[in-house]
């Protein structure tokens, strides 16, 4: 027999928005500290280069926002704070924004190393081509009388 029961039918969303909450402040607090420590580790192995240290700080900030996030999820589904809501999507947005941020800068590094890579090159070939080395040995590697025979 089917029957249509109201306070199942309304309960199953909450019960789905309280897991997705749930899951939300699990799973974002695991990547959040990833994105801090992959963040870290790419800003201190690119210190030497100020430049490619910004991606590793934008993890960073992803990575602090995403917890601020997963966070504020987590008093959502507690209760605890009344604006919990309001913080969770704006710390979010914070967090796409820095993702859009890393991306746009990893492109743009990416681009700048593949330019360099190859002006180098092109500045390799043309020292090379513009010296006579390859043409005529150099007296110091071959001496015309050598010492030894």
């Amino acid at each position: 027999m089917i029957t249509i029961d109201k306070d199942k039918d309304e309960n199953q969303p909450l019960n789905k928005k309280a897991r997705s909450l749930a899951d939300i402040a699990k799973w974002g607090k695991i990547t959040a500290v990833f994105l801090i420590i992959t963040g870290s580790l790419s800003a201190l192995s690119a210190i030497v280069t100020l430049l490619g240290a910004i991606p590793g700080v934008l993890l960073i900030i992803s990575g602090v926002m995403l917890m601020r996030s997963a966070k504020a999820a987590a008093a959502l589904q507690e209760g605890l704070e009344e604006n919990a809501e309001e913080n969770m999507l704006a710390h979010y947005a914070s967090f796409i924004k820095m993702q859009f941020f890393y991306a746009a800068s990893s492109v743009v590094l990416g681009i700048l190393a593949f330019i360099l890579v190859v002006i180098f090159a092109v500045i390799g070939i043309i020292a090379y081509h513009s010296t006579d080395t390859y043409d005529t040995p150099d007296s110091y590697y071959y001496e015309n009388d050598p010492v030894f025979e």
